[in-house]
């Protein structure tokens, strides 16, 4: 994970999370790469790759207005196709609903932040549906072809304050 900056009161955090070594699983970190820098990043927006540190980010968490997560999840479509949800519609239900069955740290992460109040006000997740989740492989087509789509929405989303 990237060393935190010092948190912008008020200010929006974009978290990319997954595993670079497992195929499409690493389409969060490369988005959050890619809006590292980018020009028409606003003001008060901090990027952080937030690779596989699962309950290690609630404390990035906190102190945020509102968290933009970007993560492969498991929706049933076809691959490379983005959703936004906010987090009161994909949060878990109980007994292992997750907003993203691959990697359940997360979930665990965002409902341990939000029962210690550290969950910021606005949580808004975009999920990537992977093609493949396997050890050591690159990006599907699919999802090396949403990368720049996906960029452009969560800049959209960004923009949108």
């Amino acid at each position: 994970m990237a060393h935190q900056p010092e948190t912008v009161a008020g200010g929006t955090l974009v978290l990319g999370v997954g595993s670079l070594l497992m195929g499409d699983d690493a389409v969060g970190v490369l988005a959050a790469q890619r809006l590292q820098g980018h020009p028409d990043l606003p003001p008060g927006v901090t990027v952080l790759d937030g690779g596989t540190a699962g309950l290690g980010l609630i404390p990035v968490l906190d102190g945020y207005r509102r968290a933009v997560v970007v993560d492969a999840v498991p929706m049933g479509l076809a691959p490379g196709a983005i959703r936004r949800f906010v987090w009161h519609e994909a949060r878990p239900i109980p007994h292992g609903g997750a907003v993203s069955l691959h990697q359940t740290d997360l979930t665990d992460a965002l409902v341990l932040a939000e029962t210690l109040g550290m969950l910021p006000p606005e949580v808004v997740i975009f999920g990537v549906q992977p093609g493949h989740l396997e050890w050591d492989r690159p990006l599907s087509p699919a999802v090396e072809r949403a990368l720049p789509q996906l960029v452009d929405a969560l800049l959209g989303e960004l923009r949108s304050e």
